[in-house]
C-alpha cells in the first residue's frame, strides 16, 4: 500500500515539475496572450494572479498588524466595491496590459477587504471558512468567464482549440517527453 502511494506521490510531484512554468503563467505561448503575462527573464507569470493575489496578501497582512482599523460593514464594502470592479475585465479594457494590470489591483484589493471582512465576523472559525469559501466559488463565476473569452481567442486561431496540437502548449509537452 505505501509503495502505491510512493509511486503515486512521485508521478504527482513529476507533474507538478513539468507544470511548474503553466502553474506560473497558464496562458499558452502565443503571441495572443502576451498581455496576459509579466516576463521575467525567461519566465512568463500571469498578470492575473502576480498583481491580485499579492494585492489581496498586502491587505491581510497589513490588516495582521492592526493597520486596518474600520468596522466590519466599512470592510465588506469596500471588498465589494472594489471586486465588483472586476466586470470591467469582460471590457476591452482588459485588451491591454494596463488596463489588466488595474483590474488586477482592484480585484486584489477586493478579495483582500472581503477576506478581512469574513474573518473579522465574531462567529465561529468553521462558520468564516465556510463564508470564505462560498466567496471563492462566487468569484469562480468570474473565471469563468475569463475561460469563455481565452476559448473565443482560440477559437479564432488556426489550431482552433485543439490545444494538443497549438504550438503554445508545446513546452509541456517537450518537458513530459524530456521527464519520461
Amino acid at each position: 500500500m505505501s509503495s502505491e502511494f510512493g509511486s503515486e506521490f512521485k508521478e504527482f510531484i513529476g507533474l507538478l515539475r513539468r507544470s511548474k512554468d503553466y502553474l506560473l503563467a497558464h496562458h499558452p505561448s502565443c503571441d495572443k496572450f502576451e498581455e496576459d503575462c509579466y516576463h521575467i527573464g525567461e519566465k512568463r507569470l500571469c498578470v492575473g494572479c502576480f498583481t491580485a493575489y499579492p494585492t489581496a496578501l498586502m491587505i491581510i497582512v497589513i490588516w495582521l498588524f492592526g493597520l486596518i482599523d474600520i468596522s466590519i460593514g466599512w470592510k465588506f464594502l469596500i471588498g465589494t466595491f472594489f471586486g465588483s470592479l472586476q466586470f470591467f475585465s469582460l471590457t476591452r479594457i482588459s485588451d491591454f496590459k494596463f488596463g489588466k494590470i488595474v483590474i488586477k489591483v482592484f480585484l486584489g484589493l477586493g478579495i483582500g477587504f472581503f477576506t478581512i471582512a469574513i474573518f473579522s465576523i465574531p462567529v465561529h472559525i468553521l462558520v468564516r471558512i465556510f463564508l470564505f469559501i462560498g466567496c471563492i466559488n462566487i468569484a469562480g463565476f468570474f473565471s469563468f468567464l475569463r475561460m469563455k473569452k481565452i476559448e473565443n481567442i482560440c477559437d479564432s486561431c488556426e489550431y482552433n482549440r485543439e490545444w494538443s496540437n497549438c504550438p503554445g502548449f508545446e513546452l509541456a509537452e517537450k518537458e513530459e517527453d524530456q521527464n519520461i
